[in-house]
């Protein structure tokens, strides 16, 4: 087979795609689209029925992408990614026949292939294109009423964020633009300040505030999201240890980790160097999960997070609830307290919401049987915390208490209870 195309499924490699595709750009663009198309949940799909399965289905994609594009470039960039250099006349038709293909292929599997649509220029580099394509396939990862969608100028000031945030990482660590705040969280039995969540926030020199929801995401998918979680765990320590010297009170404090993190540094190597430097007891420190540690394979994290735990750390699930796999991450991981996210209380009245009632019980009375504590983010209102006391919540969080702050003046607010 030639070395220009991919060993899996023959289609071109990523290599030879921008090679072909930017040769027939330069020559005339006039009329061309670019599809990218991207498999949901290809690695939980791997986790279910094993590689070859998973090969398998790619060899499809392809041979149903050359059907569907016969005359046109198509290539395997990587993994579940796919790119076709196409006419724009039929492209959106052509793109959706690409689902009902696969569709038809595995009735008994719900298999969905997102497609991003982008129309070059003349003498357009191939690369941003492609970029294009896939920022526009990303968008409607959530969106699951839809399959494709064509890139539009907002996405692109996206992009240029995105970018942005990858360029400056470096410096907005180096110079404080990166810093950690802290939100308070209170024990509801007796209404005091036990601990204290640390939120990073970033006070760009050029953009302004750049909002979490914007730069988690980019680190995530970049794989840089370690290097921002290990700044947040050092400047915690430190903040810490500059009260402990000042003979000034402390409070356990929990960081995020990201599920990446365990993959892409020694992360408990990491934690154990900051806690050592800076004299911190292990029992000061929480590590926080997101749920969304259910979308991979469980065995590299759930070693982390018995090696945290079998070390005297307390590893926290945070966002329970707001994603699909709530009660597979219960069953395959061991937490001590689970952060139910209040968000999806938004719209519901509590006063006459049975079924919102309902929903937060039950889950609540489960992490009881599991030996798990349970801790309500999200609180807004005196009504939820109300309601999240009287059927036994043991800690909550939320405006209603604080917004993120810096850490002394947590216990500026008087009920912290001191450790």
């Amino acid at each position: 087979m030639p070395p220009e195309t991919d060993k899996l499924t023959g289609l071109l490699t990523r290599t030879a795609f921008h090679e072909q595709a930017g040769r027939a750009m330069n020559s005339d663009s006039e009329g061309l689209a670019l599809i990218w198309f991207n498999l949901d949940n290809f690695k939980m799909f791997n986790k279910r029925f094993g590689f070859p399965r998973g090969d398998e289905l790619l060899r499809e994609i392809a041979a149903i992408i050359r059907v569907i594009f016969p005359n046109n470039l198509s290539a395997r960039f990587s993994d579940d990614n796919f790119a076709v250099l196409t006419d724009w006349a039929s492209m959106e038709i052509n793109s959706n026949m690409v689902q009902e293909y696969l569709y038809a292929l595995h009735e008994d599997i719900t298999l969905r292939l997102r497609a991003g649509i982008y129309f070059p220029s003349s003498g357009e580099d191939i690369r941003s294109c492609c970029d294009r394509a896939k920022l526009a396939a990303d968008s409607i990862r959530k969106n699951h009423s839809v399959n494709s969608c064509m890139f539009h100028d907002a996405m692109s000031r996206e992009l240029e964020l995105q970018q942005h945030i990858l360029d400056n990482l470096d410096g907005a660590i180096q110079n404080g633009a990166i810093r950690v705040l802290y939100q308070p969280i209170v024990r509801l039995s007796t209404g005091e300040i036990c601990e204290a969540e640390a939120l990073a926030r970033w006070n760009d020199g050029e953009l302004g505030t750049i909002s979490p929801a914007d730069f988690i995401p980019t680190l995530e998918e970049y794989r840089e999201i370690h290097r921002l979680d290990i700044h947040a765990l050092k400047q915690v320590c430190r903040d810490y240890r500059a009260r402990s010297l000042k003979g000034l009170p402390v409070l356990p404090v929990s960081v995020n980790l990201s599920r990446l993190d365990f993959e892409l540094c020694d992360i408990l190597q990491e934690v154990e160097l900051a806690v050592t430097l800076n004299e911190i007891p292990r029992n000061m420190l929480r590590l926080e999960i997101t749920e969304s540690i259910g979308d991979e394979d469980t065995t590299v994290l759930n070693l982390g997070i018995e090696r945290f735990r079998a070390m005297g750390y307390e590893v926290w699930m945070d966002d329970f609830g707001s994603g699909y796999s709530s009660l597979n991450v219960l069953k395959d991981y061991n937490f001590d307290t689970i952060k139910f996210d209040m968000k999806f209380l938004h719209g519901f009245d509590i006063k006459k919401s049975e079924k919102a009632k309902y929903i937060i019980s039950s889950n609540l009375q489960m992490a009881r049987l599991m030996g798990m504590q349970a801790l309500a983010e999200g609180v807004e209102t005196a009504e939820q915390l109300e309601y999240l006391r009287s059927i036994g919540f043991d800690k909550a969080q939320g405006y209603y208490f604080g917004r993120p702050m810096n850490l002394d003046e947590i216990f500026s607010l008087g009920r912290a209870s001191e450790k």
